[in-house]
């Protein structure tokens, strides 16, 4: 009985021991920069790794976090054979656990800020889609949804009153998944510190300036003042939506009035007291933040929108008279 007893200890150990051997051996190994130089596709290998996010709030609720997984987990066959759907270590991976740690500094006044906890307590998140990693060392990157809508809100609360350099919302996450006798697998959990803003990656040259009163109006046969057309070329840059990144708001992103039109910066708009244009949402938070938050108190004048792409010059008097007098000599009269 005694040496039932031991043999059978002995054999839990070894299970123990084999169980923490594969938990150890699929690893969250990075989290991996989406840019424009992967044509904003998510790629396992390379170099390249990310310790800080950044979310432009005033477009942007949304930050997709993407990582690698690498699978040290052997293969079932000692790699004696070509991989096949039989492999008993393979990682499945469609589910993502994630934490929010938060240290704010007490302000000047007293107060010490704090997040609703309610809204930022551990939570599993699923894949976008299941991350299939092959034993080996094999390498596969996925990228899971970090804030719900109710979280955005509450950040945008505090996100022009904390240094948020100085105080990141720090995220950790580990991934939990499967091998194919549905023995379930932890990774190692890894943080990423990021940086809400509010209306922080407008382009510059996104809008112009019209002064109070407007501008004159335009002569016959334009659509623009001279007045407005210079200021107009003056400002604006007739840029991309998009600059330096894949995802509106995320990271070091640049856009303008033209980068969307989603139901969040319809929110923005709406909540901002502007009203929203339908198929115009960026336009109206582009103007809105520059009219509400970054024009000087007793100003009277206001922002626009610049156009996509340059305007036509007005046509002058003196040009008509130019072009009459030309198609009149072209004409022998």
């Amino acid at each position: 009985m005694r040496k039932f007893f031991i043999l059978t200890l002995m054999v839990a150990s070894l299970m123990m021991v084999s169980c923490v051997e594969r938990r150890n051996r699929v690893i969250l190994e990075k989290f991996v920069p989406i840019s424009a130089q992967d044509n904003c596709e998510i790629k396992a290998g390379g170099d390249k790794y990310q310790t800080e996010g950044k979310i432009d709030l005033a477009f942007n609720f949304d930050y997709k976090l993407a990582f690698q997984i690498t699978n040290y987990i052997p293969s079932s066959d000692g790699g004696n054979s070509e991989l096949t759907t039989a492999e008993a270590n393979y990682f499945y991976c469609d589910e993502v656990e994630i934490e929010y740690d938060w240290y704010p500094y007490k302000q000047d006044d007293g107060r010490q800020l704090k997040l609703d906890q309610k809204l930022w307590n551990k939570k599993t998140r699923k894949t976008e889609y299941r991350i299939v990693v092959g034993p080996d060392g094999g390498q596969a990157a996925g990228w899971v949804h970090i804030f719900e809508e109710a979280q955005a809100k509450n950040l945008i609360d505090h996100v022009n009153d904390i240094d948020w350099i100085a105080n990141p919302l720090v995220v950790k996450i580990r991934a939990i998944g499967k091998i194919a006798d549905g023995t379930t697998v932890k990774t190692n959990q890894m943080k990423i510190n990021i940086i809400p803003s509010f209306g922080e990656s407008i382009q510059m040259g996104s809008t112009y300036y019209r002064p109070e009163g407007g501008f004159p109006a335009p002569e016959e046969g334009n659509t623009l003042s001279q007045e407005e057309y210079d200021a107009i070329m003056a400002s604006c840059a007739f840029s991309d939506p998009l600059l330096n990144g894949c995802l509106y708001g995320q990271d070091d992103a640049q856009l303008n009035c033209y980068a969307g039109d989603t139901a969040w910066e319809r929110y923005i708009v709406e909540s901002n007291g502007w009203t929203y244009i339908p198929g115009y949402a960026a336009a109206g938070v582009v103007e809105m933040i520059y009219n509400n938050y970054k024009k000087p108190a007793g100003d009277n004048g206001d922002y626009l929108c610049c156009p996509g792409q340059a305007p036509q010059a007005p046509e002058t008097k003196d040009d008509e008279d130019a072009s009459n007098a030309a198609n009149g000599a072209g004409s022998g009269e």
